[in-house]
C-alpha cells in the first residue's frame, strides 16, 4: 500500500488536473482547490511533526496576508471603477492616438515598471481593469496574458515588487542595489520576449470609440481617486515598519471609506458624484478567486509539512547545500506549479553563501517562473478571477475565459522562452558556470 506522502501527491495531482480541466468537467476551480487543500491538510495532520503547530500558524498568517491584501486591493479597484477613473484613463490614451498595438505596449510597459514600484499583485489588478477599457475578445485575452508576465518580470528586480524578492532582501541575501543591477536586464529580456511574442495576438484595427468617453470629473471625485491611488503605496511603507503588506492597504481603504461617507453627507445636493456606497461595492468582489488562493496555499503547506518540498530542494542542491545555477533554474520552473513562497523559504533556510548575484538569480527565477502557467503566480490567479468577472458584467462574448488550458496553449511557450532568455542574460552578465 502506498505511504502517506505518495497518497498526498496523488491527491495533489488529481486536484491540479481537475483545476486544469475546470472548463471541461464543469467543476469550479475554487471548489476543487478548497477540497484539495482540505484533504491534504487532514492527511498531513495524520502524521504531524514536531513543528506542526508552528506551520499551521504560519499558514494562517500567510493566508491572512494574501486574502487581506486582495480584499483591500479589490475594494479599492472597485471604488476606482465606480468613480470612473479608468474611463478617464481611457480618454487620455485615446487622445494620444496610439491604436491597439500602441495601447497594448503602453499598458504592459507601465505594468512592468509599476510592478517594481508597487507590487505585482496590485499592479495586475489595476492594469487588467485598464486593459478592459481598451480591448475585448482576442486582444483582451492576449493583453491579460502579457500583463501577468510583465507584472511578474517587473516584480522580480525590485525588493518590494514580489513577496519572494522581499523575503530574500529581508534575509539580507542581497542589497537593493545588487538585486536591481543583477536582475533588471534579465527581467527586461524576459519581458521583451513575451511582450513581442504575445503582441501578435493583438488585432491591428483601431476600434476606439471617442463618443461617450469621460472628459472631466468633479473635484470631490478626484479627491477620492487620489486617496485610492495613494493607498496602493501603503504596502511599501508598511514593509518599512516591519508590518505585513496588507496593513498598508487596510489603512488606506479605511480612510477612503470614511472620507467617502463624510462627502456623501456634506455634498447632499451632489451625492450622485460619490457613486455607490462602499458596502455595495464590496459585494462585487470576486470571492471564489480568494477561496481558490486559500485552497492552493493550504495544499502546498500540507506538502511542506510532510517534507516533500524539502526533499525537492535537497535533490536540486545536494545534501551539502551547495548552490548551483541549475538548481535555481529548476526551482524557478517549479514555481509554475508550486507556490514560490514556501520554495523560497526553504531555499533561504537550507542554502548557505553570501553571493548576492546568485541570490538575485533565485529572485528572478522564482519570480518569473510562475508566469509559465496561469496558476503559478498570484498575478495569474487574480487575472483568472478578473476575466471571469468581466464575462459576467459584459457577457461571454466580451472575452474568452482565461483557463488553464487556454493560457498554456498561447502563453506557456513564450514565457518559458522568456524565462531562459533572462537566465541567459544573467549568465552573460556574470559569466557563471
Amino acid at each position: 500500500m502506498p505511504d502517506l506522502t505518495t497518497l498526498m501527491w496523488i491527491a495533489f495531482f488529481i486536484g491540479y488536473a481537475l483545476i486544469a480541466l475546470a472548463e471541461t468537467v464543469h467543476i469550479n476551480k475554487a471548489a476543487t482547490s478548497l477540497a484539495m487543500g482540505g484533504t491534504l491538510l487532514f492527511m498531513a495532520a495524520a502524521r504531524p511533526n514536531s513543528h506542526f503547530s508552528e506551520e499551521i500558524v504560519h499558514m494562517g498568517s500567510e493566508i491572512l496576508g494574501v486574502v487581506g491584501f486582495l480584499l483591500c486591493a479589490m475594494t479599492l479597484v472597485e471604488i476606482l471603477v465606480d468613480f470612473q477613473f479608468f474611463d478617464w484613463v481611457r480618454y487620455r490614451l485615446i487622445k494620444l492616438g496610439l491604436g491597439n498595438r500602441g495601447q497594448y505596449f503602453a499598458i504592459i510597459i507601465c505594468t512592468f515598471f509599476f510592478s517594481a514600484a508597487l507590487d505585482n499583485l496590485t499592479t495586475s489588478i489595476v492594469m487588467l481593469r485598464i486593459a478592459a477599457m481598451f480591448f475585448r475578445g482576442k486582444s483582451l485575452f492576449f493583453t491579460a496574458c502579457a500583463i501577468i508576465s510583465a507584472a511578474n518580470s517587473g516584480g522580480a528586480w525590485s525588493p518590494i515588487g514580489d513577496i519572494t524578492t522581499f523575503m530574500l532582501w529581508a534575509a539580507k541575501k542581497f542589497t537593493v542595489a545588487q538585486v536591481i543591477e543583477t536582475t533588471l536586464l534579465p527581467s527586461l529580456a524576459s519581458f521583451a520576449v513575451v511582450a513581442f511574442w504575445l503582441s501578435r495576438g493583438i488585432e491591428k484595427v483601431n476600434d476606439d470609440e471617442t463618443t461617450g468617453v469621460l472628459t472631466s470629473m468633479h473635484w470631490s471625485q478626484w479627491f477620492i481617486i487620489t486617496l485610492c491611488l495613494a493607498s496602493f503605496t501603503g504596502p511599501f511603507f508598511a514593509v518599512q515598519f516591519g508590518l505585513p503588506a496588507f496593513t498598508g492597504l487596510m489603512l488606506g481603504l479605511g480612510f477612503v471609506w470614511m472620507i467617502q461617507e463624510i462627502f456623501r453627507k456634506a455634498l447632499k445636493h451632489e451625492v450622485s458624484l460619490m457613486g455607490q456606497k462602499i458596502e455595495a461595492l464590496i459585494e462585487k468582489i470576486d470571492i471564489p478567486s480568494l477561496q481558490f488562493f486559500i485552497g492552493i496555499l493550504a495544499a502546498v503547506t500540507a506538502l511542506h509539512m510532510v517534507g516533500s518540498l524539502q526533499s525537492m530542494t535537497q535533490l536540486l542542491y545536494g545534501e551539502g547545500g551547495e548552490r548551483t545555477i541549475l538548481g535555481h533554474v529548476v526551482l524557478g520552473i517549479s514555481s509554475a506549479v508550486f507556490d514560490n513562497v514556501p520554495l523560497t523559504a526553504i531555499a533561504i533556510q537550507s542554502l548557505g553563501g553570501t553571493d548576492g548575484t546568485l541570490w538575485s538569480l533565485l529572485a528572478f527565477t522564482v519570480g518569473t517562473g510562475g508566469s509559465i502557467l496561469v496558476i503559478g503566480s498570484a498575478a495569474g490567479v487574480v487575472a483568472i478571477g478578473i476575466i471571469d468577472k468581466l464575462r459576467e458584467e459584459f457577457g461571454h462574448d466580451f472575452v474568452a475565459p482565461l483557463s488553464f488550458g487556454a493560457y498554456a496553449k498561447h502563453a506557456a511557450l513564450p514565457n518559458l522562452i522568456g524565462f531562459f532568455a533572462g537566465v541567459a542574460t544573467w549568465h552573460l552578465m556574470h559569466g557563471r558556470t
